[in-house]
């Protein structure tokens, strides 16, 4: 997707709020840069462990906007999140220089253009001090393959398992149809599509299985609809002990603009049936970054 189109994108999902519309599109336009990428509705996981809606994110800077209409400051954002929220929300603890902006959109206009003009007062002078490029999909990859390690807090989605398979792991493949594979030794490569609870009811989103990531990611327990398919599971999960096997896990979910996306969440391994339902396998989090094959 070109700039252009990704724009057009991202700001049409504020087509049906008026104020919110006026007021991002304005510090948009007043901004005037396009190595300055915006970001629209993203989540963001507070130091205390919740999560809050910022209305416009520039990743780039670790700058947040959030515009409080009436309905807002009369119904705070508490809202259940989804679990494609959680992968993709920015983890405010990891950023030191983070800054969130709110806009109240109940003043006169004077007063919002006032605000409007102290916010990008703030982002001008922070983009000054530092070269900022907005890179392609492509160029995002390739810097990648440059690191040592691809990390838990690296502000990178893949599009693709393949994607992964050839950046990180050194592969060299035209097409991926499996999401679980190995990837040389004891690494397996694991992409899961995340489970939803709908009225307390677990449903599957993948072919029957049931996936379920802790909110801090430090655990994933899995089962599945079939409980044939389950018991056999149990009977063979100490065969993915003895052989030490490690997942390297990217969670498949949809971004902010509705495509899908795998994002990194850590490496895990099998440690039994899980202690909450004995249903389920549970896989624990033993590292929040895997090495990148050159």
């Amino acid at each position: 997707m070109n700039k252009r189109d990704y724009l057009i994108k991202t700001f049409s999902r504020t087509k049906r709020k008026d104020y919110e519309n006026y007021i991002l599109t304005a510090i948009w336009h007043k901004l005037d840069n396009m190595d300055i990428k915006p970001v629209s509705q993203q989540y963001i996981k507070r130091q205390n462990g919740t999560h809050a809606l910022m209305d416009l994110y520039f990743p780039q800077l670790h700058i947040g906007i959030e515009v409080d209409e009436a309905y807002h400051q009369d119904n705070q954002r508490e809202d259940k999140i989804r679990m494609d929220d959680i992968i993709s929300a920015v983890n405010e603890e990891s950023i030191r220089d983070f800054k969130w902006f709110r806009v109240d959109a109940t003043r006169s206009l004077e007063e919002i253009n006032d605000r409007i003009n102290e916010i990008l007062s703030f982002i001008k002078n922070k983009a000054s001090k530092t070269t900022l490029k907005w890179k392609t999909y492509e160029e995002e990859l390739i810097e990648l393959k440059q690191q040592e390690y691809l990390s838990i807090y690296d502000d990178l989605s893949f599009m693709d398992i393949k994607d992964i398979a050839n950046t990180v792991f050194g592969k060299n493949a035209k097409r991926y149809q499996r999401s679980y594979f190995n990837v040389g030794g004891k690494m397996w490569l694991w992409c899961p599509k995340l489970s939803i609870i709908v009225n307390g009811n677990a449903l599957s989103v993948a072919g029957g299985w049931l996936n379920f990531l802790a909110e801090d990611w430090s655990y994933i327990d899995e089962s599945h609809q079939d409980d044939a398919i389950v018991e056999e599971r149990k009977n063979n999960y100490r065969e993915e002990v003895s052989f030490g096997r490690v997942r390297a896990v990217f969670a498949k979910y949809k971004d902010n603009l509705g495509f899908n996306r795998y994002r990194f969440v850590g490496t895990f391994k099998i440690s039994g049936i899980s202690p909450e339902n004995r249903n389920f396998i549970r896989y624990l989090r033993v590292d929040d970054k895997v090495k990148i094959v050159k």
